[in-house]
């Protein structure tokens, strides 16, 4: 019992550091691509959250914060919140632009009304949905949530408890809008071609008014489009890898 009181006396601090790593922690470890897909059960995201939690609680490299009073307490919580909200959502953005790209690559070659299972909140595409999954289980094959875990010990050091006047607004914003136009820039391709296509149809459907082109260009849009997307799916998730980290910025 005697060889148990310092740790009973230091209890409490242990509690509050715990309590504010998993602040910061909570929407990285939800947002981060492969651990937070949706169709990873919520107990499994716990168990990790809490694992890397008290690694970092119980290795020195975080300080505990002072809980005395409660009220800055709470307030250091929330800012921890944002902080992790901050990453949380750059880390997402990596997957949120192979969804855009499969969405808009989708609505060119005709299959945007053949929605498949939800990995994310709700219902997207076919195409959507396997760009996703691929690019979480490509990232998971190259131990990119150790990398992750590896730069949160390191911008412990750069922001720590507390500090959230140090976040950088614009680089959140400067990451939103890149990964926006680079979604934009993968599915360019696929518009390209279905407007070159379209071009065509229209001249046909000048030149011979009789025939149906309707009926012959919707599913050789259709069949075409799926063929492109299948020979292209390989180059389009390596140039996404390689962009990855310049749009983080952080890492």
């Amino acid at each position: 019992m005697e060889e148990l009181a310092p740790l009973v006396g230091n209890l409490p601090v242990w509690a509050a550091l715990f309590v504010t790593v998993v602040a910061r922690l909570s929407f990285i470890v939800f947002f981060m691509p492969g651990v937070g897909e949706q169709p990873i059960p919520v107990r499994v995201r716990l168990a990790v959250l809490f694992a890397i939690a008290t690694l970092l609680a119980t290795n020195g490299i975080v300080e505990p914060p002072s809980f005395d009073p409660l009220g800055p307490f709470f307030v250091t919580l929330f800012g921890e919140v944002a902080i992790g909200f901050f990453f949380g959502v750059t880390l997402r953005l990596v997957i949120w632009m192979l969804s855009i790209a499969g969405t808009i690559i989708a609505q060119v070659i005709g299959l945007s009304q053949l929605l498949g299972i939800a990995t994310d909140s709700e219902a997207a595409t076919m195409t959507s949905n396997l760009l996703s999954m691929a690019g979480a289980a490509m990232l998971l094959s190259m131990d990119f949530h150790v990398t992750v875990v590896s730069a949160m010990v390191e911008i412990y050091t750069e922001i720590p408890v507390g500090a959230l006047e140090r976040v950088n607004q614009e680089m959140l914003i400067s990451s939103v809008f890149d990964a926006a136009n680079f979604a934009f820039l993968l599915a360019w391709p696929f518009v390209a071609v279905n407007l070159l296509y379209n071009l065509c149809l229209g001249f046909i459907n000048k030149a011979l008014p009789q025939l149906m082109v309707a009926f012959v260009g919707a599913p050789f849009m259709v069949g075409a489009g799926a063929a492109l997307f299948a020979l292209s799916v390989g180059s389009l998730l390596y140039v996404w890898k390689e962009r990855i980290f310049q749009i983080l910025g952080w890492m």
